[in-house]
């Protein structure tokens, strides 16, 4: 038998053996220190898990929270006869007084915010600046006016270009206390195929917003067309309706709305866009 031989004979018989200077206490004493740290370190894990998912969870917990604030305060519908009412905004406001204008008196006013807000408004939304046609409004009769007896309705569109192609804006201007349906009217009222939704907004006012579009009861189709009426605390109403400007009657029905409501509401809840007092 060689030396290596030897070595490795004595090898395998002292394997499985403790070595010389082993201690049973020293060794379990270890593996209990060994044994607490390591739950030590799994209870740390589970606390972090918990609380990242406690993180996670929050926004979405707080975002519901808010949306079924919002949809308490609100009216929404898709169908003409069954809007409820639970805005609590009566209209129109009590002793709002009514005032007549004449086109003549206003073009000034109207002529000046045209210039400094609302083409300026329409170019932010996407209008591009050399296809904005002109603005000529006047005061008309309309369906929504209370009465006939004093013109403060005002309605005019505009036609321009924008990233969809060309478009139209028509734009309404009630002054106080000439507009006669209320919000949840408005949405109970619309034409069938239409959705409607009525928001109080934190202001006190209201935003309603309309979608028309696709194929109406009577079997024809017309372009769609989306309209944010903005009711203010003062009585005073504005509208912002857009719609592709479809030159072939055969393109109505497949074209699309330029503005979606974002833009709409923008338009309508800006504060300078009013009749002069």
């Amino acid at each position: 038998m060689s030396e290596q031989d030897l070595r490795d004979s004595l090898q395998q018989a002292v394997w499985d053996e403790p070595p010389l200077d082993f201690d049973p206490d020293t060794f379990m004493a270890r593996a209990e220190q060994l044994t607490r740290r390591r739950r030590a370190l799994m209870s740390v894990g589970v606390a972090t898990a918990l609380i990242i998912a406690t993180v996670a969870t929050l926004p979405a917990f707080l975002t519901s929270g808010r949306n079924r604030v919002e949809s308490a305060t609100g009216v929404s519908t898709t169908n003409s006869a069954s809007a409820p009412s639970t805005l609590n905004f009566p209209w129109p406001p009590n002793d709002v007084k009514r005032r007549g204008h004449t086109y003549a008196e206003d073009q000034p006013f109207l002529a000046s915010m045209w210039e400094a807000v609302l083409s300026p408004a329409l170019q932010h939304e996407g209008a591009e600046v050399n296809s904005i046609g002109t603005w000529s409004p006047d005061f008309q009769p309309s369906a929504y006016s209370r009465d006939q007896g004093v013109k403060d309705i005002l309605m005019g569109s505009v036609d321009y270009v924008g990233p969809s192609g060309a478009a139209q804006l028509n734009i309404t201007l009630a002054g106080p206390g000439g507009w006669a349906p209320s919000p949840e009217e408005m949405c109970r009222n619309l034409p069938d195929p239409s959705t409607c939704n009525a928001v109080k907004r934190p202001d006190g006012s209201v935003v309603v917003a309309v979608e028309l579009g696709g194929k109406s009861s009577s079997g024809s189709f017309y372009s769609g067309e989306r309209t944010v009426y903005h009711y203010r605390k003062d009585g005073s109403v504005v509208g912002m309706a857009s719609r592709s400007r479809v030159v072939d009657a055969s393109g109505y029905g497949d074209s699309g709305v330029p503005m979606n409501f974002d833009q709409l509401t923008r338009l309508a809840t800006n504060g300078s866009i009013t009749l002069p007092d």
